[in-house]
């Protein structure tokens, strides 16, 4: 799961968290709450309670 930049749309909820404004579809909050939102020197980090489907750097080649 990741983030991504977004308009707010009617059926979305907003969360507004140390000045960060998340948005989440309300049917993907009620499939996959609770989430939690880290960063790290990498970026931001979304876990959530959806099953991890395998290592997330298999799909990029950023780490070398």
């Amino acid at each position: 799961m990741a983030l991504a930049l977004d308009e707010q749309k009617e059926n979305d909820k907003v969360f507004d968290v140390d000045g960060f404004t998340f948005l989440v579809e309300q049917t993907l909050f009620d499939s996959a709450a609770p989430f939690v939102v880290d960063l790290n020197e990498m970026g931001f980090v979304v876990q959530s309670s959806l099953p991890s489907t395998g290592g997330s750097c298999s799909s990029c080649s950023s780490c070398g």
